[in-house]
């Protein structure tokens, strides 16, 4: 697997801070070719201005225009750090998830990368609603980066083996984690989280006791360990450090908790929603983990998702 078409999305007026030279970094060791893009919004109070003395056209051109500008000024910095990488820019108009979408599909990225940080926010975890369009409807994976990290050291794969991966998602988030995980040098650890979901049923319905739901339990948790291991065979007798963990608990919890106590750097999850129903395109479980998640995440759908932005 290799990300060497990359798209990032700058807003009008945003500074390319800190958070943005991990990505880079990565794109520069890629040779990457990076597109900066900037959506210009097309409001509706726009066109009410063309009863008075402006008009449309003037304001969307000098907009544009500046917008373009300050585009060249931040590609004129970065190749000179990054000099492995062939940068382009764009500027589209409308709706900037639906533009950011359509622009990843017309030049076939492979990753878009966004920084979510903004001064009004507590916290770059607090994703913002363009961030959360992207991460349910994007079918290009989506890389939020977190601000204050400049160096990625340690990779979580979250990985979900409670059933069969009929999409190959598993394989893919891992592939992933694993390539970052290489190219910065970094320890890479697949996740996998879970609990005991029918434990209430169990007690209420079929009476079992402590000692049943222990033993239920008990073989539940080593089937899981032995498909997470089956799933990381192929990557035995590679140099990446791998440590591999099985975390008892609800994964809304029980990941972020692990994230922070082993000052996890990037975490690497799918996020489509099992329900399969139209318009629920990201799992309830994705959504709670990324409000709790205080690093850089990258979230990935199965292959064969289809974007209701591009249908």
């Amino acid at each position: 697997m290799t990300y060497r078409r990359l798209l990032v999305p700058v807003s009008p007026e945003q500074v390319l801070g800190p958070a943005f030279h991990q990505a880079l970094a990565f794109a520069d060791q890629q040779k990457a070719v990076v597109t900066l893009l900037t959506v210009v919004e097309d409001l509706e109070e726009i066109q009410e201005l063309t009863k008075h003395s402006f008009t449309t056209l003037d304001l969307l051109d000098k907009a544009t225009a500046t917008y373009h500008q300050q585009l060249k000024e931040h590609v004129a910095v970065l190749r000179q750090q990054y000099p492995h990488i062939t940068f382009g820019t764009q500027i589209r108009m409308g709706i900037p998830f639906i533009e950011i979408i359509k622009s990843a599909a017309e030049s076939k990225a492979d990753l878009i990368i966004i920084d979510t940080h903004r001064q009004h926010k507590q916290s770059a975890c607090q994703w913002g609603s363009t961030t959360r369009h992207l991460m349910r409807k994007s079918p290009t994976p989506i890389w939020a980066i977190h601000h204050n990290q400049s160096k990625i050291q340690r990779v979580v794969a979250s990985v979900d083996v409670t059933g069969e991966d009929s999409e190959g998602l598993n394989e893919t988030i891992l592939a992933l984690a694993h390539e970052f995980a290489s190219v910065n040098e970094a320890s890479l650890y697949p996740c996998h989280a879970w609990r005991l979901e029918t434990e209430g049923y169990l007690r209420k319905w079929n009476h079992c006791t402590d000692l049943d739901i222990a033993l239920i339990a008990k073989e539940l948790r080593s089937e899981r360990s032995a498909r997470l291991r089956n799933l990381l065979l192929p990557y035995e007798q590679l140099t990446t450090p791998v440590h591999s963990r099985l975390l008892e608990g609800d994964a809304r919890k029980a990941l972020p908790d692990f994230v922070r106590k082993e000052e996890i750097d990037l975490v690497i999850m799918g996020t489509l929603s099992r329900t399969g129903i139209a318009g629920f395109l990201m799992g309830n479980t994705a959504e709670s983990m990324l409000d709790e998640l205080q690093c850089s995440v990258i979230t990935l759908k199965p292959k064969g998702f289809r974007s209701p932005i591009l249908a």
